[in-house]
């Protein structure tokens, strides 16, 4: 083994826990506790992680029309083509319904779209078929108004994409899950890569905050505004980073404790216009573009906080 590939599988991080009984998954609880971890490792050593959100089209059609045993079928036929098609590469997890996640560590955004579309091909080249012993139509007895089920049955995915740095950590399954519906509006089997788009229309929105805590961040720094949350939703910590420009590695200036099993919910980036110190608390103003605002809006609303 070639010391890239070593390194690229020493990235990866198996799941220890049970495994999601219908897909075979790590669950969405082993994502939630796999991304920070990544996000830290990536961030130190300078490199990509690409997140894909996969979601299999007109799946409810498959439960309406031949019952959910079929559909449970068709959402495990679609996972194990998945895992086939990053295994030794990355890690698939269950997001929840018919919506898979896909990591991809030291993935750069041409590796991860050429992934991406490798996912939908293989899909879309292998429908559903019958497992051995199970009949070419598959009749369902509990619903009468149902006809049998004409095997194979062709499955498609629609698959959005995002890679960190290119998109800041705490906004890369948020900006991967806007990719996907893009794909959606586009047509669906197809995959899309999420591009954080320039901001020559939208003014950036100056933020005043409050950081309890003596900082040495400077006027005309670029930073990184975090907050902390526990798994009930209760603001525990905010952290502040300044960074070397928007799109580089970080240099750690001001941290709080992580609260136990707590990610990073919320994470912003901006440019200090102005500073001041009172006692034992930092007081600055910075710049922070309009859609990224909207990104870490939308992610906290997705996580109900």
């Amino acid at each position: 083994m070639s010391g890239s590939t070593e390194r690229k599988a020493s990235l990866r991080l198996p799941w220890t826990g049970e495994l999601d009984p219908v897909t075979s998954l790590p669950p969405r609880k082993a994502l939630d506790e796999s991304l920070p971890v990544l996000l830290r490792m990536m961030g130190r050593e300078g490199l990509h992680l690409a997140a894909l959100m996969i979601d299999i089209d007109h799946f409810k059609r498959f439960n309406d029309k031949w019952g959910h045993d079929i559909g449970d079928k068709v959402l495990s036929h679609v996972c194990g083509l998945i895992r086939q098609a990053v295994k030794y590469r990355g890690e698939a997890y269950r997001y929840g319904g018919e919506e898979i996640t896909v990591l991809l560590p030291n993935a750069s955004p041409s590796e991860a779209i050429s992934t991406a579309e490798h996912i939908r091909d293989l899909i879309y080249r292998n429908p559903y078929r019958r497992a051995s012993g199970e009949a070419d139509e598959v009749s369902m007895d509990e619903d009468p108004d149902v006809g049998p089920v004409s095997l194979p049955l062709p499955v498609t995915v629609s698959l959005g994409v995002s890679c960190f740095p290119e998109v800041p950590g705490s906004q890369l399954m948020v900006s991967a899950d806007q990719a996907l519906y893009s794909a959606k509006r586009e047509g669906r089997n197809r995959a899309v890569m999420y591009e954080l788009k320039g901001t020559d229309d939208s003014p950036p929105v100056t933020l005043d905050v409050r950081f309890p805590a003596p900082s040495s961040i400077s006027e005309g720094s670029f930073i990184i505004l975090a907050r902390w949350f526990r798994h009930r939703g209760e603001l525990t910590e905010i952290e502040a980073r300044e960074i070397s420009d928007p799109g580089r590695g970080i240099r750690e200036i001001a941290e709080g404790p992580v609260p136990p099993g707590g990610p990073v919910t919320a994470e912003i980036r901006g440019r200090v216009t102005g500073v001041e110190r009172r006692g034992s608390s930092t007081f600055f103003s910075f710049e922070v573009e309009a859609e990224v605002l909207n990104l870490m809006f939308h992610h906290l609303e997705l996580r109900g906080l």
